[in-house]
């Protein structure tokens, strides 16, 4: 039955990241339709980053009072509703209002499967989970690719990812029995540990030794985004690429991404975590001083590839790390938080390399700033294994 429950919550987080990087692949063709300027894009994500950040720090009390099968069913009921929404609007500012369940449903089973798996399962299915939020983000975009290429439109597009997401639902919905059992467990050990059903504010949950570093390992894992926003940028105008073979080139950071959550969920029950991270932020320092001097394309090619790879474990690693290093009945709390300080890097760190390069007037400057947030990624994750440690 675990194994079932598993697979359902796998179904799930692919659900997490459909909505994740449909917006860049519509937006060319959405602008035009609502007659929006094309440079208004980071306005949506913003407010969907801003309500993922609510729906995360209020997931420990919601999740403590519903149970993680409620609040996982009713974030995709909210990311369906967001999806049809938008496939109707005519102007931008409903565009942004209709976007805003997006943000809700995915703050809220972001953190609820998170720390559900954590709990419940080993680090090598925690992986395994995040690979198919990365199954999810190269769905979207080939899937409106199709779509495109047979003259269909964008809403035609939000249309069947709306289909895919009700489907997920209904799985979602006939599952219920798997989720109860599971957490008829749960609460048998909550009742043992007394006060695991407590609620935590944020300031006790930062007092928590190595909370504080452990969520701003979040915060610089923006260079995961980072990568993501301005890879095809910086082909274009650091190494002098066409636009096309840009977006073939930076489509290897989401395809990077999965295989090196894929690949490292058959090591990582073998290696120590903090060991496994360390390798992963070498691996990408390495490849952004190789990114930066090399105007070979096939080898740019192979290094945007290697970067995604490298990102790959990190993310679910750390996510695991939490209820090793923390007691349960802080566990939750801590991953709400997590996940609102990597949304809020995610909202922030992107835009701040736009800002620094329209400054600069340097378009060539991506890999030092990756290479910046990478470093200080490494010191607080660091600081937070020494802080654990003791």
């Amino acid at each position: 039955m675990a194994t079932v429950l598993l697979i359902v919550i796998y179904m799930a987080f692919i659900s997490l990241g459909l909505p994740d990087s449909v917006l860049g692949t519509a937006w060319p063709m959405m602008h035009i339709d609502i007659n929006a300027p094309v440079n208004v894009a980071g306005v949506i994500n913003m407010a969907v980053c801003i309500c993922t950040v609510i729906a995360s720090v209020s997931s420990q009390r919601v999740i403590r009072k519903f149970g993680t099968y409620a609040v996982t069913a009713s974030s995709i009921l909210l990311t369906i509703t967001g999806l049809l929404l938008i496939s109707t609007t005519e102007s931008f500012l409903f565009l942004v209002l209709f976007s805003l369940p997006l943000g809700l449903g995915g703050g809220a089973i972001d953190t609820a499967l998170n720390n559900y798996v954590a709990k419940h399962y080993s680090a090598m299915q925690m992986n395994f989970l995040h690979a198919f939020w990365g199954i999810g983000t190269i769905i979207a975009p080939f899937l409106l690719s199709i779509y495109f290429d047979s003259g269909k439109t964008w809403r035609d597009g939000y249309h069947v990812l709306a289909a895919i997401q009700i489907a997920i639902f209904f799985i979602v919905l006939f599952s219920k029995r798997l989720w109860k059992n599971g957490e008829s467990e749960r609460t048998q050990v909550d009742d043992m540990l007394n006060e695991d059903r407590k609620v935590y504010s944020i300031g006790q949950l930062l007092k928590v030794k190595g909370a504080a570093y452990s969520c701003l390992g979040f915060l610089f894992y923006s260079f995961e985004s980072v990568s993501m926003l301005w890879m095809a940028s910086y082909l274009v105008y650091g190494k002098g690429m066409n636009a096309s073979l840009a977006a073939s080139v930076s489509s290897m950071i989401y395809l990077g991404i999965t295989a090196g959550r894929i690949a490292s969920a058959f090591i990582v029950d073998r290696i120590q975590p903090k060991k496994l991270i360390t390798i992963s932020q070498i691996m990408i320092l390495l490849t952004l001083v190789l990114l930066y001097f090399t105007r070979i394309e096939a080898l740019i090619y192979v290094l945007v590839f290697i970067l995604g790879f490298s990102f790959g474990p990190i993310f679910p690693v750390m996510v695991k790390q939490t209820v090793s290093y923390f007691h349960p009945s802080y566990s939750v709390g801590i991953i709400g938080l997590q996940m609102s300080f990597g949304y809020i890097g995610g909202m922030t760190l992107p835009p701040l390399y736009g800002v620094i390069s329209s400054l600069t007037g340097r378009q060539d400057l991506l890999p030092v700033y990756l290479f910046i947030l990478v470093a200080l990624h490494f010191f607080v994750i660091t600081m937070k294994n020494r802080k654990c440690g003791k």
